[in-house]
């Protein structure tokens, strides 16, 4: 039987892997995502840091990749497109959020051990990119495909116990349900047949990107 606890986490080894898909798969990470335009002007009190969520500037950084797998494309062809727009979340790393939030300095290692939570996903370091860090699922922002291949700007691809752990933090954050990870497939319809054999794997790579 898999976990069933209200909060759990994947180990750190489960999370990233080397990219190896044609197409884009929720988890996916990137470099250089813009998170600079907000809708409307933000007033941060300079007094105290909000309780939970970060709400600092963020402009150029590590983006994770929450569009649905199956919405993005109408099969594993990556021509085709259902639809340009992806949806991405600014990581963080974790000191970040503990300095300037009230709640993460009073939970970091609930943080660090069950990913409790619900506004961030906790993401162990990744080699030569960042250091333990969290996902703002808070604080999404929208390019388009094209954007992400050019140049190529994915880094790493999450293992499949992580990216089901992903969904299970997005209904918890999204929707303000409880799902267990047993309730998920492990891995995405047809995921076999998106298995790239070239290096680079897919226009939104560069050749040998990450190796874990």
């Amino acid at each position: 039987m898999g976990p069933k606890a209200a909060f759990w986490r994947p180990p750190d080894s489960d999370y990233w892997v080397a990219s190896w898909s044609s197409v884009l798969f929720a988890g996916d990470v990137f470099e250089a995502i813009p998170f600079v335009t907000s809708p409307t002007a933000i007033y941060i009190s300079e007094e105290q840091d909000p309780a939970q969520h970060f709400v600092g500037e963020i402009e150029f950084g590590y983006g994770l990749l929450i569009s649905p797998t199956c919405d993005m494309y109408g099969s594993v062809d990556p021509e085709e497109m259902s639809h340009p727009f992806r949806v991405l979340v600014p990581v963080l790393p974790v000191s970040e959020v503990v300095e300037h939030t009230r709640k993460g300095e009073e939970s970091e290692n609930l943080l660090r051990m069950r990913d409790a939570l619900h506004a961030y996903m906790y993401l162990p370091s990744l080699s030569d990119h960042f250091p333990e860090s969290v996902a703002c699922l808070y604080r999404p922002t929208v390019v388009a495909e094209s954007f992400l291949a050019d140049p190529p700007r994915r880094v790493a691809q999450m293992g499949a116990e992580a990216r089901r752990h992903l969904k299970v933090k997005l209904a918890a954050y999204w929707a303000r349900a409880k799902v267990s990870h047993v309730q998920l497939p492990l891995a995405e319809r047809d995921e076999g047949e998106a298995r790239s054999s070239v290096d680079p794997p897919s226009r939104y790579d560069r050749p040998n990107a990450f190796r874990p």
